[in-house]
């Protein structure tokens, strides 16, 4: 497949394209000016591959959670896409892309399970859980003493914005953690999850970001 991958869940911008088996990727740290940069950024992309949106098989689109800003532009910036070449689209979690590349960096501990998470302010995460052999997800938001895990595996603790929350983990978390990484949702690791097979195509018309929950009363509204 060749797949184009556009992610601004976060203040970091992640694109990547995969043509004939080459991946290639960009990103760009500045979250205020996603809507500006991210179109830019996919065509120099293009460019630099010598390759046209003609010939895509699809658009992948990292769907959330994270700011609602940036879900509502890395989904409409998609959708347009695939709207002109007529191409289907594969929405993929934030917290999946994360997971997939803590266990890619850490492909060692065959054992781990990665607890991914994002801060979603007011002392919450959005975070999931997730082992090598599934793809299941189940996103959540939650206090951070409230996350609950059932097993005892290993655990990598993944993504961004967690760090001032370490102390409230509850103790049986903080006793399995075996790494911490920071870890930004990236463009790369959706195109990986979408040669799973695991991950079903949309319409353009069915695209949608997903928030987790309808608002948050302060800062940055986050998905």
């Amino acid at each position: 497949m060749n797949l184009l991958a556009i992610d601004t869940s976060t203040e970091c911008a992640s694109i990547a394209l995969l043509r004939n088996g080459e991946l290639r990727s960009d990103e760009q740290g500045a979250q205020r000016s996603h809507a500006r940069l991210i179109l830019p950024m996919v065509e120099n992309l293009l460019a630099e591959a010598e390759w046209s949106l003609s010939q895509l098989d699809a658009i992948v689109y990292g769907r959330g959670p994270g700011s609602f800003t940036g879900l509502r532009i890395a989904c409409s910036v998609a959708k347009g896409l695939a709207y002109a070449q007529d191409l289907p689209l594969y929405p993929v979690s934030s917290l999946a892309a994360i997971a997939n590349e803590a266990l890619q960096q850490e492909s060692n501990l065959q054992e781990a399970a990665v607890l991914a998470v994002l801060d979603a302010r007011m002392n919450q995460l959005y975070w999931a859980y997730f082992n090598a052999q599934s793809y299941q997800v189940d996103e959540q938001v939650s206090f951070v003493a409230d996350i609950g895990l059932e097993d005892e595996k290993p655990l990598i603790l993944a993504g961004v914005g967690y760090e001032s929350y370490l102390p409230q983990f509850s103790p049986a978390i903080q006793k399995r953690m075996d790494k911490m990484l920071t870890i930004y949702p990236k463009a790369e690791a959706m195109i990986r999850l979408v040669l799973t097979g695991k991950i079903d195509a949309v319409s353009a018309a069915d695209a949608l970001p997903v928030y987790i929950r309808n608002q948050i009363t302060q800062g940055e509204p986050r998905g």
